[in-house]
């Protein structure tokens, strides 16, 4: 009886946990061609290691597809790109030019007609073209990496070919480089290319066209006094795999000590890192070449010793490669032709499928583009919204919206201010903009809570005044991007049945699973705040004295424990035709780690074995709309056999 008991708590507390828990390095490889690493259903691609998020390439006939910013995105091609008739498309990379149309197999290569081994198409809004045939024309080699199963795509582009881009030998009369938030200056590296800058400027990379000379400048935060060891230690932190150390020592003395490490890596490189701490900051300056020995470095002494942890705003002969401008810094998204001007400490989420951005715990903003559904308007759309909002949060815990004309982008938009709270304590404040343009609705949110740093800082007006989105591509990249929430209908049901375990249940259509499958011991479905589920115990036997016992045993030691908890209901009752062990329960504890919800449990007694059938909310979600839906939901349970 007591290991049945202590097992079954456990797996009641595990299904509490997870319905309370439901709310809401730098290490370039050696220098070399450009490198695009993608793989058959990966969301992620790799453009010289950096991350990009893409539509998963698809395998179709034996032909892989990617989508078209495999080739249009600035840091890898950075092919041009025409649309017409929302079909044809051009894609103009250096001397070659190619036009393909969706759905057909025709296509033109520089100016010769053939045909596509498949057809380019639409993947929810994405455009999809063969990868192998047009990498091939655009020179680029294709293989597959055997370890990883990625493609391998590699290239001189055409930017190091015509020493374009941001070559930065183009800034006639700048003599130095340098960054004046981060602090340093040096002289001008002649010949190479800025390759590549982190967002917040705090690595950036140099190259020759060649690729056989590298440089970089490392910032790092380092507010203590750093020792000899830690210094190189970070140094490590740097190198490639397999790059050997040939030598290492303090240079200097005092304040103008620095550490300097000097390497050797398997592409036959020599690199010379120097660590160098002031301002509150560790400055690593790296500096290699493919060269036969450690002392053909000695050539680029000087522009290492030009390296000063200062940077002269008056001093016009110095190129200022700041990311960070008065304490803010420019965000884009080339897929969308978007910029956004944010505050420094504000990040991009990588993983997300749209433009996302983010101030950790305290705000996001991002943008949705989805088609026009003709004859709507501003005005139902933002109506349907509203009538969203009104049934996600109860009355207490959320304030009447405020809607406002604007001028989002350039085109006349509307403002739908919206404020909510989950404990009525802490608010957050919500920005909704609304603008159509062309075939093509532009939603923008922006939140965060009301008395947190970025609500002291004139955000909307800044996101307003600088936030901009290039219509044309947008309609170059997408094609139909059907608003799958904005429509749907909330009252159609959908009933889900256990062949295993012997149950159905009818839940609202709209809702997601969390955990989807009902052929394993736990199901859970839901929406924001709100959710359903069902958990089956196999592996223990009770009577319904043992079930009534242990449960109220549990709900008692939990009661005992926190005052927040409060037992609404225990009582024994027929539940789907059989007895069931009735509790609902509150707990009002706010934290970090817990807001204020309900749960209601039924345990029904099958034979000797268990179901809970369970329905939770948080107490700010509790509107009419949801606690209906809940309830009806817990009470088509029903067995099947």
């Amino acid at each position: 009886m007591l290991h049945k008991g202590k097992g079954f708590v456990m797996l009641l507390l595990t299904v509490v946990l997870l319905a309370v828990s439901a709310i809401p390095a730098y290490a370039d490889e050696a220098p070399g061609k450009t490198e695009i690493r993608l793989k058959v259903g990966s969301k992620q691609m790799k453009i010289n290691g950096e991350s990009v998020s893409i539509q998963p390439p698809y395998q179709e006939s034996g032909t892989v597809m990617v989508p078209l910013s495999v080739f249009t995105n600035k840091k890898g091609f950075g092919a041009k790109v025409q649309l017409t008739n929302n079909k044809i498309i051009k894609l103009t990379y250096g001397t070659h030019t190619i036009v393909v149309t969706l759905g057909s197999k025709d296509a033109t290569i520089d100016g010769k007609k053939t045909t596509l081994p498949v057809a380019p198409a639409s993947k929810q809004g994405v455009t999809m073209v063969p990868l192998s045939i047009i990498a091939k024309s655009f020179e680029a080699t294709l293989a597959k990496d055997a370890a990883t199963q990625e493609l391998v795509l590699k290239f001189v582009s055409v930017n190091d070919k015509s020493a374009g881009g941001k070559n930065i030998d183009t800034d006639a009369g700048k003599s130095k480089i340098g960054d004046s938030y981060y602090g340093w200056s040096m002289n001008y590296p002649t010949g190479l290319t800025m390759s590549s800058q982190t967002q917040d400027g705090d690595i950036v990379v140099f190259e020759d066209v060649k690729k056989e000379y590298y440089l970089a400048v490392i910032v790092e935060e380092a507010k203590d006094k750093l020792t000899m060891e830690e210094t190189r230690d970070t140094i490590y932190g740097y190198f490639d795999e397999g790059e050997k150390v040939v030598d290492k020592k303090t240079v200097g003395s005092g304040a103008a000590a620095y550490e300097r490490v000097t390497t050797k890596n398997k592409g036959g490189f020599f690199f010379e890192y120097r660590g160098i701490q002031a301002n509150d900051s560790l400055y690593i300056v790296i500096f290699g070449k493919k060269a036969k020995t450690a002392q053909e470095l000695a050539k680029s002494t000087g522009l290492l010793d030009s390296f000063r942890t200062a940077f002269n705003r008056s001093d016009v002969s110095v190129k200022d490669l700041t990311q960070i401008v008065n304490g803010f810094k420019t965000f884009a998204d080339e897929d969308y032709g978007l910029s956004v001007k944010l505050p420094k400490e504000w990040k991009t989420d990588t993983e997300a499928s749209i433009p996302w951005f983010y101030l950790e715990d305290s705000g996001y903003l991002y943008l949705d583009v989805t088609s026009l559904v003709p004859g709507d308007t501003l005005d139902e759309w933002i109506k349907r919204k509203q009538a969203r909002f009104e049934q996600t949060f109860a009355t207490a815990f959320r304030k009447e919206p405020e809607i406002k004309n604007v001028v989002w982008n350039g085109v006349s938009a509307k403002l739908m201010k919206l404020a909510y709270s989950w404990d009525t304590e802490k608010w957050w404040e919500e920005y909704e903009i609304f603008a159509i343009e062309g075939e093509y609705r532009y939603y923008t949110e922006l939140a965060y809570p009301k008395d947190s740093p970025a609500a002291q800082s004139n955000l909307l007006d800044n996101v307003l005044r600088s936030m901009k989105a290039d219509f044309a591509t947008v309609e170059s990249n997408f094609g139909e991007l059907a608003d799958e929430l904005d429509n749907i209908d909330r009252s159609a049901v959908v009933t889900r049945t256990s062949e295993k375990y012997g149950y159905r249940i009818t839940l609202p259509q709209y809702w997601t699973g969390d955990k989807k499958s009902l052929e394993e011991t736990e199901m859970e479905y839901g929406t924001t705040g709100v959710f359903a589920g069902v958990t089956y115990w196999d592996e223990e036997s009770f009577t319904l004295s043992e079930l009534t016992s242990t449960i109220d045993g549990f709900y008692k030691e939990r009661s005992e424990k926190n005052t927040k908890f409060k037992i609404i209901e225990n009582t024994t009752v027929q539940f789907a035709g059989f007895t069931a062990k009735k509790v609902v329960f509150e707990d009002k504890t706010n934290n970090k780690d817990s807001t204020p919800y309900r749960i209601t449990n039924y345990f029904v007694l099958k034979g000797d074995k268990v179901y809970n059938v369970w329905g939770f909310y948080y107490l700010a979600n509790a509107s009419d709309f949801n606690v209906k839906n809940m309830e009806a939901a817990l009470s088509t349970f029903a067995f099947t056999r």
